[in-house]
């Protein structure tokens, strides 16, 4: 073998060991900082058990409390349904709800866009084994409006909003304006919009129109119904899966 040849075989083996050496590094490096990051996760529980009066009473605390939570990937709605001094079954039922509710809106935002309808989200609650065989009751559109009242302590994803004649939990950060209300409001009648239905309804400029549908089918609120020789039509989630 050559001495070129073997210089190329150190080197290649130089930098094989310089590779899994550095990968060790990474490795090592990050289970380090996901141990510290439960660390502080533990904490910040412990935190909120022991400071739970003062973050529901002193707003400038429990923002920055909320916000601490975020940075350390710690989901501030699950941290709000058990901010409470209460201990009976009320109110564990209660928080065990908030819980449920959080974690069916977030299961389900990707196929309505972080609106769901109230009926809907009650009827999944309903037949989840969890209600059915662990507590044996039924719950009620009051008792999801009173668990979205206790979650309101950390902000307004999670709100009961009413569109057309139906009421709808959003669980999405950011607020309908008044164009993306009064297309839902229409669709909630129909279905589904069209461009030309705005225009003829509302007066509305096509850019107008085309601005306020596109964010809310970005958004996934609105889904797209694109057939040849046809306008497209934009169908509102709950309409689209009533019949899936």
């Amino acid at each position: 073998m050559s001495d070129l040849n073997l210089v190329t075989q150190d080197m290649k083996e130089l930098t094989e060991k310089f590779q899994n050496l550095g990968s060790s590094v990474i490795s090592k490096q990050r289970e380090e900082l996901e141990t510290q990051l439960h660390v502080f996760q533990a904490a910040l529980l412990a935190f909120k058990n022991e400071h739970v009066s003062e973050i529901l009473q002193n707003e400038e605390v429990r923002t920055q409390f909320s916000e601490i939570c975020i940075a350390f990937g710690i989901d501030s709605l699950v941290v709000a349904s058990s901010l409470s001094s209460n201990t009976d079954n009320n109110s564990e039922r209660r928080s065990q709800l908030c819980l449920k509710i959080i974690e069916i809106c977030d299961s389900t935002r990707n196929v309505n866009g972080g609106l769901i309808l109230l009926k809907d989200l009650l009827d999944l609650i309903n037949t989840d084994t969890w209600v059915i065989q662990d507590l044996n009751l039924k719950f009620t559109t009051d008792d999801i409006s009173d668990a979205l009242n206790h979650l309101q302590v950390l902000g307004n994803e999670l709100e009961l909003i009413k569109i057309g004649k139906h009421q709808y939990v959003k669980n999405i950060p950011q607020d309908l304006n008044t164009d993306q209300s009064s297309i839902l409001n229409t669709a909630d009648v129909l279905g589904y919009v069209s461009i030309s239905i705005l225009r003829d309804n509302f007066g509305w400029k096509k850019v107008r129109c085309i601005v306020a549908i596109d964010e809310l089918v970005s958004n996934g609120i609105l889904w797209l119904d694109i057939r040849e020789g046809h306008e497209t039509k934009y169908w509102i989630t709950s309409w689209i899966n009533k019949n899936l």
